[in-house]
């Protein structure tokens, strides 16, 4: 059995979606940020169910802003 390599960074995102050509929102699945794995799953659903395209979408790092 083949395991597959998970990274973990400890970074945290978010996915806007764009809405109304020039307004971006935090999609609510990602409202209090999620790991880059689970934003690409997002994303990926996404794309596949809710009919957007790439350029609908993006993923944005959020910065501690403890450090």
């Amino acid at each position: 059995m083949e395991q597959e390599l998970q990274v973990i960074n400890n970074k945290r995102y978010v996915v806007l979606e764009c809405q109304y050509r020039h307004i971006w929102t935090v999609i609510q699945e990602t409202h209090r940020t999620v790991t880059e794995e689970q934003a690409i799953e997002i994303v990926n659903y996404y794309l596949k169910y809710k009919d957007k395209t790439p350029e609908q979408l993006k993923v944005v790092e959020v910065p501690d802003i403890l450090k």
